[in-house]
Parts: C-alpha cells; structure tokens; sequence
C-alpha cells in the first residue's frame, strides 16, 4: 500500500476511534464502583486514648485503634509533652513497652488516622489527645456517646440529666461489660456499642 492509499483510509480510520472514544466517556461507569466508594464511606476505626501518668516532664498515653471486623490495628504507648506541672503518682500499671516519643507516635498515629472515618466515645475529650498532625488528617470523627444519647432519649431509655459513661452505655444496651480500662478493651467496646447501633437503626434490635 503506497502513502497515498493509506492517505485515503485515514479518515475512516479516525472516525472509527472517535466513535470508540465517545462510547467510553458517554458510557456510566460499571455499578460495583459505586458500591465500593459506599462501602469504604461505611468502614470505621475506633479508637480510645488513655493517660497513664503525666508530670512536670512527660505525658504518657496508650493510644489503640481497631477496625470494624475487631483487628487490633495499633496499640501503642507513646509520650508527649506534660499538660500539668504537678508530680502526680506513678502509674497504677506497669508499660510493657517504653513509651514512643513524640515525633515516632505521630508518624504511626498519622498513618492510621489519614482518611479514616473515626469513632470514639467522647469525641471532644478523646480527640484532643491525638497527636494535631493525626487528627488533621482524618476523614472523620465520629462520637458514639452523642448518638447513643440520642438514641436513648429518642425512645425515652434514658435520663437526660444522667451522667453517662462507656459502662454505661454497655450496661444500658445489655452488652458485654469492660473487662478493664486498657485502650484495647475501650476501642473494642466502642465498636460493639456502635454496631449495636446499627442494628438498633435498622430495626434489628430492641433498647
């Protein structure tokens, strides 16, 4: 085929690309794309943040993450600087571990956070333990103690005026107690309490 013949046949050979072209930008994307971005908008971590012990120095916490299928995704002691000036007593427990420093815990804690959607009991008191970076680079943060009192208020399960705790909450729900105040043991019991919400809110359970 000489260059002018295939001069020739071009143009039919553009037309036929343009049409490909126009299908797959006319052309909706397949449905389980939709379902993915869904199902990844629904998944959640749950956290808790515990003080161990805190003085002129050093605070110590025990931060833990699990996931909603209840893997422990991080569990870690780490230290930052002390919000109090006061010696206060040693910790009531020995640390397995010597406490992360500063700048080790934020790395860890701002690769778990980044984009999650997280939840924990006490949105204000907990969240502000996190690390500024971690919290920053988090999806969301969710509080199961506001919609565990919305939910027990809407169907008049609970005081108002009462102070409530995660015992609480587990007690009211009839769910498994905590076995300890371990940050481990607080995130799974987290996760349990919300689950049971969903379930309360699909009309799978009864307050």
């Amino acid at each position: 085929m000489s260059i002018l013949q295939f001069s020739r046949h071009k143009p039919r050979i553009d037309a036929d690309l343009r049409e490909l072209l126009l299908r797959r930008i006319t052309t909706p994307p397949p449905p389980h794309r939709a379902v993915a971005r869904k199902k990844a908008a629904d998944q959640h971590i749950y956290f808790s943040a515990r003080s161990l012990s805190a003085n002129g120095l050093r605070h110590v916490l025990q931060y833990a993450f699990v996931d909603d299928h209840g893997n422990v995704v991080l569990s870690a002691f780490g230290s930052a600087p002390s919000p109090v000036r006061e010696t206060p007593p040693e910790p009531t427990e020995p640390m397995p571990v010597e406490p992360l420093d500063t700048c080790t815990l934020d790395y860890l804690l701002s690769r778990v956070c980044n984009g999650a959607n997280l939840v924990t009991f006490g949105r204000v008191l907990q969240a502000g333990l996190l690390p500024p970076n971690s919290l920053r680079s988090a999806d969301t943060v969710d509080c199961a103690w506001r919609r565990f009192l919305k939910l027990t208020r809407r169907r008049g399960a609970f005081d108002r005026h009462e102070s409530l705790a995660l015992s609480d909450a587990l007690a009211a729900a009839r769910l498994k107690p905590l076995e300890s105040d371990d940050a481990v043991m607080r995130a799974l019991a987290i996760r349990r309490l919300w689950a049971w919400m969903d379930a309360i809110e699909l009309g799978q359970g009864a307050v």
